[in-house]
């Protein structure tokens, strides 16, 4: 069988997706010996697939990789791309984000990740309304025309279910799991880089207790709640710091205006996006990872978080209590004195941390790449 997968995201400066792309290609092609791949890659995620030498065993005989400089969420895309696509003659394609080129007519089968365009859609970059309506439209379309739907989560489940009316028959839930690379867990040794970590500490002049933020520069992730709650914390704890990993969206007018209302400034530290080594050194010096969003399709940095064997403080919407289960301590992500008050919890009861680590371990080893990768070559093979 031959089977294609658009992996135009694969680079990790692409974020989340990026990681569910690399983990997924990474151990399909390293549990299946039988079927050949084709992966379509812009020019860039070809460099780093390279440079990342994804699979630690000899490449599927016939495997290859087409450059296909395309972007994403463009009129190339719907217009190009399925012509590439065609010269190919695929039995099957697996796109891995909800963007498809909808003149497509070969068989596929879509990964949705969340829906946060549709409660959200101010989430968009773009805030031309036609192409929000277009990016609402191909979602739609890409769970309408797949063969299979993959949800991350049964709460996606429900949401796709819910506003596009799609038997339920037809979504397969199948989760994600933690990056071990993030973790720097090399051969699955716990472990990090004393000295990145070190240098970390010097430049940002860091002491404890530290309070971990990872992720996006969105509304829906609520980054403001989770910084006016910051600002109450401070008062009991004065020396706390508080990090926030991501690439700053200058656009995001409410975070940058909640920072300077509260003149905190020089305690809350922003890295900006940080490369997998220095990830791994954040987590190991943090105290507490807290996640205030007010909608996640997976959630998958807290699942790293408990990994790394930090205590996990959680809003308590959409799918995190599906993925973290008895393992975080959740809150009313709309609640500023809530989060505050969870936060400084975990931070003085040891015994309440020491059950955070050790639930949070056992959760975030329930989940596996390979389980996703098995699950999902099962998926392709029945389709």
């Amino acid at each position: 069988m031959k089977i294609g997968i658009d992996a135009r995201m694969y680079r990790t400066s692409t974020a989340g997706i990026g990681r569910y792309s690399q983990n997924l290609i990474k151990n399909l092609l390293k549990i299946d010996r039988k079927n050949q791949y084709v992966l379509f890659m812009t020019p860039e995620d070809k460099k780093e697939f390279d440079k990342l030498k994804i699979v630690n065993c000899k490449l599927p005989l016939g495997m290859q990789i087409v450059i296909t400089n395309i972007k994403h969420y463009s009129i190339a895309e719907q217009l190009k791309l399925p012509v590439i696509l065609n010269k190919e003659k695929l039995d099957i394609i697996l796109f891995l984000n909800f963007n498809y080129p909808i003149l497509y007519r070969g068989k596929f089968i879509s990964v949705i990740h969340d829906l946060t365009l549709f409660f959200y859609p101010e989430t968009a970059r773009e805030t031309n309304f036609i192409k929000r309506l277009a990016f609402k439209l191909v979602i739609k379309k890409a769970c309408q025309k797949s063969a299979r739907v993959i949800a991350v989560s049964n709460h996606t489940k429900n949401d796709i279910i819910n506003h596009f009316h799609i038997e339920k028959d037809k979504i397969i839930v199948i989760p994600e799991a933690a990056d071990e690379r993030a973790l720097n867990l090399p051969a699955g040794k716990a472990g990090y880089s004393d000295r990145t970590s070190r240098l970390i500490k010097e430049k940002y002049k860091i002491s404890r207790p530290l309070i971990l933020y990872v992720g996006q520069f969105r509304p829906h992730k609520n980054i403001p709640g989770l910084l006016k709650a910051f600002a109450n914390l401070k008062k009991d704890i004065k020396e706390a710091k508080l990090a926030i990993l991501g690439k700053p969206d200058p656009a995001y007018q409410d975070f940058w205006n909640t920072l300077d209302k509260l003149n905190l400034k020089k305690d809350i530290l922003m890295p900006g996006f940080v490369q997998d080594e220095e990830l791994a050194s954040w987590y190991s010096m943090a105290d507490v990872f807290v996640l205030p969003s007010f909608y996640e399709g997976f959630g998958l940095p807290g699942l790293e978080a408990m990994k790394a064997g930090v205590p996990v403080i959680s809003s308590n919407r959409t799918s995190l209590p599906e993925v973290y289960k008895d393992a975080a301590l959740y809150f009313d992500p709309s609640n500023i004195s809530e989060i505050a008050d969870k936060i400084k919890m975990v931070l003085e009861d040891k015994k309440l941390r020491e059950e955070l680590i050790e639930k949070g371990k056992i959760v975030a080893s329930s989940y596996s790449w390979q389980k996703t990768a098995e699950q999902t070559l099962k998926l392709i093979e029945s389709v």
